[in-house]
C-alpha cells in the first residue's frame, strides 16, 4: 500500500467543502515540498555526509508519517536507521529507492486531488 488514505482523510471533515479545499492545498504543498526534498536527497547521497543525510531523511520521514505515505515511510525509516547506525553506504542503497516510491505515490495523490 502506497498511501494510508484513512490517515489523509482523518486530517479533515471530508464532507466539508472548506476542509476539502484546505486538504487539496496541503497536498499541493506536499507535492512541491517533496520534489525539493527528493532533489536534496539525491545530492546528499552523492556527498555522503552522514549528518546532512540523516537530517534530510528525518524530514522526509516526518512528512511521510503526517500524510500516511506508508510505502515511503517504510523505506525512509530503514534508511534513517542505517545512517544513524553509521552504515551510510547501505542507507544510500535504501535511499535510492525513495525517488521511485515517491513518484508512484505522487501519481496516486494527483489522481485523487487533481483539479
Amino acid at each position: 500500500m502506497l498511501i494510508d488514505w484513512s490517515r489523509i482523510e482523518s486530517l479533515v471533515d471530508m464532507n466539508d467543502p472548506e476542509d476539502q479545499a484546505w486538504l487539496k492545498e496541503m497536498i499541493n504543498s506536499l507535492l512541491e515540498n517533496m520534489a525539493t526534498r527528493v532533489e536534496n536527497l539525491d545530492v546528499l547521497m552523492k556527498t555522503k555526509d552522514p549528518k546532512d543525510l540523516q537530517s534530510e531523511l528525518h524530514q522526509i520521514k516526518g512528512v511521510a508519517a503526517n500524510f500516511g505515505l506508508a510505502a515511503l515511510s517504510e523505506v525512509v525509516i530503514r534508511a534513517e536507521a542505517l545512517v544513524k547506525a553509521g552504515d551510510v553506504d547501505t542507507s544510500i542503497v535504501e535511499g535510492k529507492k525513495i525517488p521511485g516510491i515517491w513518484e508512484s505515490t505522487k501519481q496516486e495523490l494527483e489522481k485523487k486531488f487533481s483539479s
